[in-house]
């Protein structure tokens, strides 16, 4: 008989989660649809498209790839700007009863900063914003790019540059999975302050258009996501979770319930869904409630 009492609510910071199932950046747009196409409750928030300082256009079409094991995409980070963000967007999510992390995407230490003085300035007293997810390993842009998150000093600074500006929300840290030592990075994303690491993020990728004899995407290379992945983020969650002492938010190619209780058996306190999330809207809502029945 299903247990629809179950509680899966996870704290992080001193904030609850309804839900250890949250919508990955970028799978979710900014979140608008999510009051209508989720039951309440179902997620404990949606992490929004990776926000910049600046309005971007993003990176010349085509930028998504679709393979047998996931796809291939190269956006750019294309989004509103964060000034539009704060402006209008936040205060849509909030009015809607959207739980929200936002996603920074930064080139600077000083710019994750920045971004979380003006949240905290201008969203203190919102009660569904939960706080942000730094992103540290986007591999689709010129500047920060998939060397950026790497550097487990740059990584230190990063993290503690928004700490320092967000006293009372909760930070994660997301992690490039395109290194031969994520536990690191993990641990001085800890020392630094973040409440969370999410991993992983994209793995570097490309494919060939055998008519052109050259690569799909025009910048050659792109973030490779979905079902494929999988083994891999499991193996990185697993090292994070034995070596760094580190609350970890697991992400990559989970599909089904079956999927999250693979990280969840690893140590994982939370799950993130994404490209499947992209296939079908109701993906992470179907996780959550399938995990409820216990």
């Amino acid at each position: 008989t299903p247990n629809h009492s179950l509680d899966l609510a996870v704290a992080v910071n001193g904030l609850r989660f309804s839900s250890p199932v949250l919508s990955a950046s970028g799978t979710f747009g900014y979140g608008m649809d999510v009051a209508d196409l989720c039951p309440p409750g179902s997620l404990g928030a949606v992490v929004t498209k990776g926000l910049s300082l600046r309005p971007r256009m993003g990176n010349a079409p085509p930028r998504i790839c679709e393979t047998t094991g996931g796809m291939l995409n190269s956006i750019g980070l294309e989004n509103v700007g964060f000034e539009e963000f704060l402006d209008r967007t936040l205060p849509d999510l909030e009015a809607r009863g959207v739980p929200t992390v936002a996603s920074l995407a930064a080139t600077r230490p000083e710019e994750f900063g920045e971004m979380a003085a003006c949240l905290h300035e201008s969203a203190a007293h919102f009660t569904h914003w939960h706080g942000v997810e730094i992103n540290l390993s986007c591999p689709n842009v010129a500047e920060g790019g998939h060397d950026f998150g790497r550097d487990p000093a740059t990584v230190a600074a990063c993290v503690a540059a928004a700490r320092n500006r967000l006293p009372d929300r909760a930070l994660l840290a997301k992690l490039t999975p395109n290194v031969t030592d994520v536990a690191g990075l993990a641990t001085a994303a800890r020392e630094a302050g973040a409440d969370a690491v999410s991993a992983i993020n994209t793995v570097i990728g490309l494919d060939v258009d055998l008519a052109t004899g050259r690569p799909v995407l025009p910048r050659r290379y792109g973030g490779y996501s979905g079902p494929a992945i999988r083994p891999i983020a499991l193996a990185k969650v697993d090292e994070i979770v034995t070596r760094a002492a580190v609350p970890v938010v697991g992400v990559g190619g989970i599909e089904d319930y079956r999927d999250a209780l693979k990280f969840f058996a690893l140590g994982a306190v939370a799950i993130q869904v994404g490209t499947a999330q992209m296939r079908d809207p109701f993906t992470a809502a179907r996780i959550a409630r399938d995990l409820t029945r216990g």
